[in-house]
């Protein structure tokens, strides 16, 4: 076992570097939509969206489900790794060759055709990447995927350098794509080695228990993803990429800060799983209080902060023409709220294994916003978009919350929450009265302000810290 000063280094390190990724991720977007312009990066996102559709289906909740399964006892864990991986690749070599033949019966530009072509080679890696990430998070040892991805990041930067600096164009960013996440895989597999030599296999009984149990999770993600990603689709097909570059960039941000409750939820799980099948209810109900106490704590002040920061901001990340995009990253900014609630209950539901119980929120959320984004887009555009998004994580995380709450009797103290609310009132006042700096200026001088007064608010506290962090893990 080691020790909870090791554990925390290591959690430490991988926040670290996904702190760092999360960087350079804001730099490659500041370089594509600088070099492409609005209309360009509308093309740009509107093959990116349409690709993620066909790497949900691959996935098939399999990146959930490995989790879990390597994380019960008595498994045979090189067996169950290398069939999720030999099922991975089959399936993702099937859907992503449907991709470039499917996207022909869209009235788009030939460049986003051919983006799509080329862009499902990049899924396909990529998808191996990011299911393999359940090995780390098993052995509380996900700091070495976190440097796996930050060479991905880097070696991506640096395709899309040469891609601006000889004007290449959105093709060419493509392939950088499949560069970068070749290299990722690879570094994946290499990294998994001190705990389970990653082999494909191909045993179909073995794939038949992993689709039993994993169909739930992949029909609630493909709900999920259809009301996430509808957006940018239908903008697509309703308004001009240009529309699409506004939003997207906005979206862009989102997607980057999406990753915080995601990266931490992902570690979290399999010590989840573990106290709630091992009947320890009173650890479960714990870290789920404290892990809502600490998402209270971040998301609250970025909804705030940026009130006053969003046009500056997207200004200062895509550059000069973009300035719309910051009025709806605006409205964007709300739905992180339900963003952080929807994660932190969403894998809660995995851990009580009530995904089944779920398909039916996820499906009339799904349905619900698919007729706005249809009603709304034609009539209202990005805006219209932008709302709905808000109202689908709401409601997604109401439903969450609500199902937990059943099944478990768990719940949420809101001490955290008002004083978050308050530190952030302080600090969205104090910012409106601040002069006109500089947005990292501004950003800073906000996260000072913020601290200053959850500090003086006891907001929260060390022992809370703890409290969410696992207390064991195997040797690494």
């Amino acid at each position: 076992m080691i020790s909870g000063k090791s554990l925390a280094k290591n959690f430490f390190i991988q926040t670290t570097g996904k702190i760092t990724s999360i960087c350079i991720g804001l730099v490659t977007i500041a370089l594509i939509t600088r070099a492409l312009g609005v209309e360009h990066f509308g093309e740009y996102t509107t093959a990116i969206t349409f690709l993620q559709f066909f790497g949900v289906i691959v996935d098939f909740g399999l990146s959930l489900m490995l989790v879990i399964m390597i994380s019960e006892p008595n498994t045979h864990e090189k067996k169950l790794v290398g069939n999720f991986l030999g099922l991975r690749l089959v399936s993702g070599l099937v859907l992503f060759s449907l991709a470039p033949i499917m996207v022909l019966a869209f009235p788009w530009s030939h460049t986003i055709k051919q983006a799509v072509l080329v862009g499902s080679f990049a899924y396909f890696l990529m998808g191996g990447a990011t299911m393999l990430i359940g090995i780390f998070q098993k052995y509380e040892s996900i700091w070495r995927s976190s440097v796996a991805e930050l060479i991905n990041r880097l070696v991506l930067l640096l395709t899309i350098l040469v891609c601006v600096y000889f004007q290449l164009g959105v093709i060419a960013m493509m392939v950088g794509s499949v560069i970068a996440n070749a290299i990722w895989f690879v570094c994946i597999l290499l990294f998994a080695r001190p705990f389970v030599r990653v082999v494909p296999l191909f045993d179909v009984d073995v794939w038949k228990k992993i689709l039993v149990r994993s169909w739930p999770i992949a029909i609630s993600i493909l709900f999920n993803l259809m009301y996430l990603k509808g957006d940018v689709l239908l903008l697509a097909y309703f308004k001009t990429q240009t529309d699409v570059g506004m939003y997207g960039a906005a979206y862009r941000v989102l997607d980057v800060l999406t990753v915080l409750p995601t990266m931490f939820m992902g570690l979290l799980l399999p010590s989840l799983v573990h106290a709630w099948k091992n009947g320890d209810h009173t650890t479960f109900k714990q870290r789920l209080s404290r892990t809502f106490d600490l998402f209270m704590l971040a998301v609250i002040p970025l909804m705030v902060g940026t009130q006053v920061v969003g046009v500056p901001l997207i200004q200062f990340i895509a550059g000069d023409g973009y300035e719309q995009g910051g009025e709806v990253l605006k409205i964007l900014m709300l739905a992180m709220f339900g963003v952080f609630i929807g994660t932190l209950f969403g894998h809660l539901v995995v851990a009580l294994d009530k995904q089944k119980t779920m398909i039916w929120g996820y499906g009339i959320t799904a349905i619900i916003t698919l007729a706005g984004y249809t009603l709304f887009i034609p009539a209202y555009g990005i805006w219209g978009a932008a709302w709905m998004t808000v109202f689908s994580e709401l409601l997604v995380a109401i439903i969450t919350a609500v199902l937990v709450y059943n099944a478990s009797k768990a719940h949420v103290h809101l001490s955290v929450f008002f004083k978050s609310c308050l530190a952030s009132a302080v600090m969205y006042t104090t910012l409106l009265s601040v002069p006109s700096w500089h947005v990292l200026v501004q950003i800073l001088f906000a996260v000072g302000i913020y601290l200053v007064c959850m500090l003086l608010l006891k907001g929260i506290t060390k022992e809370d810290l703890t409290i969410i962090m696992p207390q064991k893990a195997p040797r690494v």
